[in-house]
């Protein structure tokens, strides 16, 4: 993940402006305390100052771009050719226009020129069998009620919501359909993240066990959640027992009641933190996800 961008100065060092795209800005001595140790590698070879510098759990890169110096910080997981390429673009976008424009309009719109040059995309999958409720989830996300009649969602015209992120990654949550005549339709190869949802009916609990078990077989790495929806019906299984029979945790979901939107939102961002190996931050959710 990308924690933050800082846009210095490359004469007196002092910050222009910033972007944070986590919970907690980057303290200015850490900032400090890379540039000491970049300007000591330059010291050395004038080729080091291209190459990422580590300090703690923090990965620095930085670019010139004409007067000044543009800096980012990530998490030390963060591929260094990806960060690199992301860098170099915005240190060019940046070179152009601090050569046209004042300062006080790189600050106004920081942000907007810095977006195209950060953002990856995270592509999060709603699998199920028809009629789970999962195009209603999408709809709870989103902070709508879900419609009444249900219209099964056709692989070719899947739903999706692109209007969410976390950090600095843009989510792409899809909506795949259920039937099964899509079934050899789906491609799983772009996928990073699963949710797999059923209905507490035990025909839909031992469909989902062997979609879940089949998603582990063809994607190992992958993050899979599983959520039992639909616990307000008469009949529903109680998640306990759903997890004894798929043999794995179940969270308990009712996605046509916009009161269990906030517990979706922290299983969303639980498992996105897991995934990131962030800790949970104790602030609401909905801090942590912006709808854009």
């Amino acid at each position: 993940m990308i924690y933050s961008t800082v846009l210095i100065n490359a004469t007196s060092r002092r910050k222009i402006v910033s972007s944070e795209y986590w919970t907690d800005p980057i303290p200015r001595a850490k900032i400090n305390k890379y540039l000491r140790e970049f300007d000591s590698l330059i010291e050395k070879s004038e080729r080091l100052k291209y190459k990422p510098v580590v300090l703690e759990e923090f990965k620095f890169f930085s670019r010139n771009c004409g007067t000044g110096i543009v800096i980012f910080v990530t998490d030390l997981h963060e591929s260094d050719d990806e960060i690199i390429n992301k860098i170099n673009r915005a240190a060019q976008s940046l070179r152009s226009i601090l050569s046209k424009q004042k300062i006080g309009y790189i600050k106004k719109h920081y942000d907007e020129i810095m977006a195209p040059f950060i953002y990856s995309p995270l592509v999060i999958a709603f699998v199920g069998e028809s009629g789970v409720g999962k195009t209603s989830l999408l709809h709870l996300l989103l902070g709508k009620q879900a419609p009444e009649e249900h219209i099964p969602t056709i692989s070719l015209n899947m739903e999706t919501l692109e209007e969410l992120r976390f950090g600095s990654y843009q989510l792409l949550v899809i909506d795949f359909a259920g039937d099964d005549q899509y079934e050899r339709m789906r491609d799983f190869t772009v996928i990073d993240m699963f949710f797999v949802i059923t209905d507490s009916s035990l025909k839909n609990i031992i469909s989902a066990k062997n979609m879940y078990s089949q998603i582990v077989k063809d994607c190992p790495d992958i993050p899979i959640t599983v959520i039992a929806n639909k616990q307000d019906l008469a009949n529903a299984l109680d998640p306990s027992a759903i997890s004894k029979v798929m043999d794995v945790n179940v969270r308990s979901m009712v996605a046509v009641d916009l009161a269990f939107r906030n517990s979706l939102l922290e299983s969303l961002t639980e498992v996105l933190c897991n995934h990131f190996s962030l800790d949970v931050p104790e602030i609401q959710p909905e801090e942590l996800l912006s709808f854009i």
